[in-house]
């Protein structure tokens, strides 16, 4: 591999989604200016698979599913360790490169190696009050509103809007919509931060007037509202409304019937519809809603799968596998096709970065699981082994 070590790293660090936006867009340069380099990348994405993953499956005996494994994987495995907390055994494998090398190399045909699924990028559209679209590509720009508030447009450092010095008596309204394959950053008017994330649509005032601060959400959002102790912030969702004075908090509302929110950070309030009693999360707690009953169901649990996309991260908590393959297919752009009903219902923990390769993920679950995965053009079909 004629290559530098500081290329080399430079590559692994495409591989793991570590690199920002300038640096990926470099990378991706010299990867498609050789067949040389392409090659070259091929090469290091394959060995990338050394970085080890954690998974677990409550659907089978955790047992006899790692006699299954050692059997699959017979005298070339090196390591094979179990770590017990928390009443919950997770599986560590640790491999040599050259194992792993023949191993992903043998499995080619299930998961598509030379199929390119590219993870999702930043890049939203945003519609301003007179109804012209403009689409946030690789150019910044500054925009004006009507009312005159300015609009600074940067595709890596987000959208941001200027509190306005004239008086504002009319609310106007913007959007920003996110496709499948794409998540936004953008901080409003009264300094309030949110990030949306893939297939998501948030609509808000270009300036703030009147007794609240109400924006309306489509999707999912996380949320560092700015503190003012006279105007809540109001976020709505399909009739549900989480009501904040200043704290951080995530809302997915893809689902239109149930809506989850989690408190990282301060309190709000959720009411489920305009008549129903409104309930305080505590820091650490999920609001699950039920938007037909008007009931909400409150549990304590860890914030980071709920939130972690925010940080460039898929981490999955003892989740169902359609419940990963649905987050998969907003942030890859891909379709999901079952031929076996009863793997959705397998489950699995996991840590993986959101910019990288989709294929060291599927390649691990069906290693652990009774799970096989095939790729065709953007289509992943599931079946069972």
């Amino acid at each position: 591999m004629n290559i530098s070590d500081q290329k080399y790293q430079e590559i692994l660090s495409y591989i793991l989604g570590e690199l920002n936006y300038s640096e990926r867009k470099s990378t991706e340069a010299w990867i498609n200016s050789s067949k040389e380099n392409k090659k070259i990348y091929e090469k290091i994405l394959k060995k990338s698979l050394f970085v080890r993953w954690g998974l677990k499956s409550n659907q089978f005996d955790t047992n006899k599913e790692l006699k299954k494994f050692e059997s699959r994987i017979n005298s070339r495995m090196r390591y094979i360790t179990r770590f017990v907390a928390a009443a919950s055994v997770i599986l560590t494998l640790s491999f040599s490169i050259p194992y792993l090398w023949d191993q992903y190399q043998a499995n080619q045909e299930m998961i598509a190696l030379n199929t390119p699924i590219k993870p999702g990028k930043k890049g939203a559209q945003l519609i301003l009050s007179t109804g012209k679209q403009v689409q946030i590509d690789s150019q910044s720009k500054k925009i004006k509103e009507k009312d005159g508030s300015l609009i600074q447009l940067d595709p890596e450092t987000g959208l941001e809007y200027r509190e306005s010095t004239q008086k504002i008596t009319k609310l106007i309204f913007n959007t920003l919509k996110t496709a499948r394959g794409n998540e936004f950053n953008m901080k409003l008017a009264d300094g309030t931060h949110v990030w949306l994330n893939a297939d998501s649509e948030l609509r808000y005032p270009v300036q703030f007037t009147g007794e609240n601060r109400k924006v309306y959400l489509k999707g999912e959002a996380y949320f560092n509202v700015a503190h003012d102790n006279e105007k809540a912030f109001v976020v709505n969702s399909y009739d549900q409304e989480v009501k904040v004075y200043g704290t951080e908090f995530c809302v997915n509302a893809y689902n239109e019937k149930e809506i989850k929110t989690v408190l990282v950070e301060g309190s709000v309030g959720v009411r489920p519809n305009p008549n129903a009693k409104e309930l305080k999360l505590k820091p650490g707690e999920l609001g699950f809603a039920d938007l037909q009953s008007g009931e909400i169901n409150i549990r304590k649990v860890n914030v980071r799968p709920y939130i972690a996309w925010k940080d460039g991260d898929f981490v999955f908590e003892n989740e169902s596998l359609e419940n990963i393959m649905l987050r998969l297919e907003r942030w890859y752009n891909v379709k999901i096709f079952y031929m076996n009903e009863e793997c959705k219902y397998f489950r699995f923990s996991g840590d993986m970065k959101r910019y990288t390769d989709v294929r060291s993920l599927l390649y691990f679950i069906q290693e652990t699981s009774n799970a096989k995965f095939e790729i065709n053009n953007n289509t992943i079909v599931i079946m069972a082994k």
